[in-house]
């Protein structure tokens, strides 16, 4: 995963992929309701997936977006049956349009991001949301902050991982 860090820092948020405890954290509003559908932005190689799995009624649930190639791959490999989608998160929502999840859980590299890029995908993210939706994310810093400013979300969770390389705040939000 270094390689493909340094090859590609604005895709690729991390040098090694985030451990169980940062997937746990994540998935942890996620309830057992088999009506609960999650979209999963930024899967890499799948290791917040298992997580999101073990959570889930069913893995038919669970759809996943990733834009690089070979974590695609490696994804595939580990996860043959999960729907993963090889796009932009840009375009998340005119590929869903109509439709809204119960959970988005979100593993992009934020703080790489241009800032247009970043409000582009939080604002379909909260397209693709209702009132009951749980939008899920991570970072190594405070960026989450402004976007409670900025955005008609609540804060319903959030504290750190300190058993991920590195540490990590996970924050969960509402509309």
């Amino acid at each position: 995963m270094l390689a493909r860090f340094l090859q590609s820092p604005r895709t690729i948020g991390c040098v090694c992929p985030s451990s169980a405890f940062l997937g746990r954290a994540l998935s942890e509003m996620i309830g057992p309701d088999p009506d609960n559908r999650v979209l999963e932005l930024g899967s890499g190689t799948g290791s917040i997936t298992a997580q999101i799995l073990l959570r889930l009624a069913s893995p038919d649930l669970l759809t996943c977006i990733e834009i690089d190639r070979q974590m695609c791959a490696r994804f595939r490999n580990s996860f043959p049956d999960i729907r993963l989608l090889e796009m932009d998160c840009q375009k998340i929502e005119a590929t869903f349009v109509g439709r809204t999840f119960s959970n988005i859980v979100s593993s992009l590299p934020y703080r790489s991001l241009p800032r247009s890029t970043t409000d582009s995908i939080f604002e379909q993210k909260i397209s693709l949301s209702n009132s009951r939706t749980v939008i899920s994310m991570f970072s190594y810093d405070f960026v989450f902050n402004e976007y409670q400013r900025r955005y008609p979300i609540r804060l319903v969770g959030c504290r750190n991982v300190w058993l991920n390389f590195p540490p990590a705040k996970v924050y969960h939000f509402t509309l």
